[in-house]
C-alpha cells in the first residue's frame, strides 16, 4: 500500500488518499500580510510573514485568553492560523495599547495552506470582534486535493462526484 501522502502507482487505477492519511497540524502554512492605521496614521505593515504550528515565544498572557482555541480531544493552540493572528494581535497591542482596538482599521490578508479547523474559525472570529474596523480577507487551499498531482487529483475527484 501507498505511504501516507502518497498515490497508488496502477495505471488505470482508482487513485485515493490512503485512509487516516490527513493533514497533519505540522503540515499547514499561514502566510500573513497586514496594512493597520491607528486612528488613520500607519501603525503596522508587513509584506509577508510565514507562519507554522507553534505557539509564538513572548506573547503576553492577555494576547493569549483573547484569541482562545476550542480543545476538542486534543489542544489546538498551537495551529499556524491562531500563531499568525497572535503575531498580529501583539504588533497591534505594543503600537496602540489596549484601549485601541476599536480605532484600528485596514487589512489583514491570511492565506491558509489547509482549510480551517472549527477552533480556528472561533480564533478568527475573535480575531474580527477585537478589532471590528479591520477587514480579514482569508483565503485557503485543500490539502486532501492539493497535495496530489493534477493528474491523480482530477481521478480522485471524479471518484468522489467532484470536478473543478
Amino acid at each position: 500500500p501507498p505511504l501516507a501522502g502518497e498515490v497508488a502507482a496502477q495505471p488505470g487505477a482508482a487513485r485515493r488518499a490512503p485512509e487516516g492519511a490527513g493533514p497533519s497540524t505540522e503540515s499547514v502554512a499561514a502566510f500573513v500580510s497586514y496594512r493597520l492605521c491607528h486612528r488613520g496614521a500607519l501603525a503596522a505593515a508587513e509584506p509577508g510573514r510565514l507562519f507554522f504550528a507553534e505557539v509564538p515565544r513572548g506573547i503576553d498572557p492577555r494576547i493569549h485568553e483573547m484569541l482562545q482555541p476550542i480543545f476538542s480531544h486534543i489542544k489546538r493552540d498551537d495551529h499556524a492560523e491562531r500563531a499568525a493572528l497572535l503575531h498580529v494581535c501583539r504588533v497591534l497591542l505594543r503600537r496602540c495599547g489596549w484601549e485601541g482596538t476599536d480605532d484600528v482599521s485596514g487589512w489583514v490578508r491570511l492565506y491558509v495552506s489547509h482549510f480551517p479547523c472549527i477552533s480556528c474559525m472561533a480564533v478568527i472570529c475573535q480575531f474580527v470582534r477585537f478589532f471590528p474596523a479591520v477587514r480579514l480577507e482569508m483565503d485557503f487551499d485543500n490539502m486532501w486535493t492539493s497535495r496530489f498531482e493534477p493528474a491523480d487529483r482530477q481521478s480522485v475527484e471524479l471518484e468522489d462526484g467532484h470536478s473543478k
